[in-house]
């Protein structure tokens, strides 16, 4: 998997990776540490493509740099576009709509739980309903996931919390998010 950053390595390592090899798949992080880019991708994919028997990718939508116009799916497309075409059957491409904090969204009891901020849950489920889903949630810099999860609850950490969040709501969150649920079906049909 080849993934944006720190946090996005530390959820496939303790929450995603455990969930796949449980049905036989068995992945592995590998961070770009920031900065996505269509010039980037095509880089890491060269490399990995050829050493793994697939390869999927975990950006965020929101902050990557000079996407191709159109939207989340048009960037997935050009990130397949990337690879020949006879190699195009082992690249799962995904850019999470908008940022990994969506899924921190669709798990409200259990960040409240996690960040013992008393009526956090609530506070996010209206954030949620109020844009039609947590995948949906993204307004603008100071609006985006990530900072409406900070604004709330200042000692988030995502890298630290974002994953034990998750933990424990993995199938909450594929419920929530039907993107993200599409992404974790398609690399359980690789068993």
């Amino acid at each position: 998997m080849s993934v944006e950053g720190a946090t996005e390595r530390e959820f496939v390592t303790k929450v995603l990776a455990p969930f796949l090899s449980q049905h036989g798949i068995y992945a592995s992080p590998v961070d770009i540490r920031g900065k996505v880019s269509l010039d980037r991708i095509s880089n890491e994919l060269r490399q990995l493509i050829p050493a793994f028997d697939h390869v999927t990718t975990f950006y965020d939508y929101y902050g990557f740099h000079k996407r191709p116009a159109g939207g989340v799916v048009d960037v997935e497309r050009s990130i397949q576009e990337l690879v020949e075409p006879e190699q195009r059957r082992l690249l799962i491409p995904y850019v999470q709509l908008h940022e990994f904090e969506a899924l921190v969204l669709a798990a409200p009891d259990r960040a409240e739980e996690t960040l013992g901020v008393l009526g956090l849950a609530d506070k996010l489920r209206t954030i949620v309903d109020t844009a039609g889903g947590a995948e949906n949630v993204n307004d603008g810099y100071e609006t985006c996931p990530s900072r409406r999860i900070k604004s709330l609850a200042p000692a988030y950490d995502k890298k630290l919390h974002g994953p034990i969040i998750l933990d424990q709501s993995l199938d909450e969150v594929r419920n929530q998010c039907p993107r993200f649920n599409g992404w974790v079906t398609s690399l359980l049909l690789l068993a």
